[in-house]
């Protein structure tokens, strides 16, 4: 019984599947901080009802800005 010959996208993933995570990544891109987040605190206020939150897509008034038509 012979053993089917895997094709190159086969040996590929085999290949990606076996290596380290870390070293693949920190070839390519320097031990840096690339991104921050900055999620400033909100104070939980008046809100509105759920039929109108589904129609104004929030839940929250301060966030509701109507694009101009």
């Amino acid at each position: 019984m012979t053993t089917p010959e895997k094709t190159p996208e086969q040996e590929v993933k085999a290949a990606a599947a076996d290596a380290p995570l870390v070293a693949h990544t920190t070839a390519f891109y320097p031990p840096l901080r690339l991104a921050q987040a900055y999620v400033p605190p909100q104070r939980y206020g008046r809100t509105y009802s759920p039929a109108e939150a589904l129609e104004k897509g929030t839940f929250f008034p301060e966030l509701y800005s109507p694009y101009p038509y």
